[in-house]
């Protein structure tokens, strides 16, 4: 997967190869803010903070009563996707599914959080 001559540099607590770093903490930071914005659109409060020291940071979107309600990783396995998910213009149903909801949940919950606005 990498050279393994290449030097590795740490990125958010992820090791990643010099070469690929600005280009992966950029994808991150764009993926966190996409992700923050579908979180938005059903969940009452989102925050981006450490998972735990295995999955590092992710963002985080919370029911109305505080319990989560979906996550994504900012991870170098889970950005990537979440890219392609971009370009296809489909990342909504990409953290649905990560996250074990539907779309007609997704509209219960947008018209719920849009009426107690």
């Amino acid at each position: 997967m990498f050279n393994n001559t290449e030097k590795m540099v740490d990125v958010a607590g992820f090791q990643i190869p010099e070469s690929k770093a600005a280009e992966f903490a950029a994808s991150r930071e764009r993926m966190a803010t996409a992700a923050t914005e579908i979180l938005k659109t059903f969940c009452p409060k989102v925050e981006r903070r450490v998972l735990d020291e295995v999955l590092g940071e992710g963002v985080i979107g919370y029911q109305p009563n505080g319990e989560e309600e979906a996550r994504i990783t900012l991870d170098p396995f889970e950005v990537p996707v979440m890219e392609v998910a971009v370009d296809r213009g489909k990342l909504l149903e990409y953290i649905l599914a990560a996250n074990g909801l539907t779309k007609e949940y997704y509209e219960h919950r947008k018209q719920a959080l849009a009426g107690a606005e």
